[in-house]
C-alpha cells in the first residue's frame, strides 16, 4: 500500500464534512417540521377535549318550563241552551 498524501487525506476529509453537515441540516429541518406538528396536533386534540369537557362537565338549566294549561271557552249559546 501507498502512504496517503495529506492533501487527499484532506480533501476527503473537507468532502466528508460537507456531506454530513448537510445532512445534519436535512435532519434538523425534518425534526424542526415534526416538533411542529405534533405542537400543532396536540393543541388542536387540546382544545376538542377542553370543549368537550366544559360543555358536558356542568349540567344544563332546563330551558323548558312546564306546558302552560289548555284552556277550551265555549261559545256563549252553546251554555244557554241547557
Amino acid at each position: 500500500m501507498e502512504p496517503v498524501s495529506k492533501e487527499l487525506l484532506e480533501a476527503r476529509m473537507g468532502a466528508l464534512e460537507a456531506k454530513l453537515d448537510a445532512s445534519m441540516h436535512k435532519a434538523t429541518a425534518e425534526l424542526v417540521k415534526w416538533i411542529v406538528g405534533t405542537a400543532i396536533a396536540m393543541s388542536a386534540v387540546a382544545i376538542t377535549v377542553m370543549t368537550f369537557v366544559l360543555n358536558n362537565a356542568v349540567p344544563k338549566a332546563f330551558a323548558y318550563s312546564s306546558p302552560a294549561p289548555i284552556v277550551i271557552q265555549l261559545p256563549a249559546q252553546a251554555t244557554a241552551q241547557k
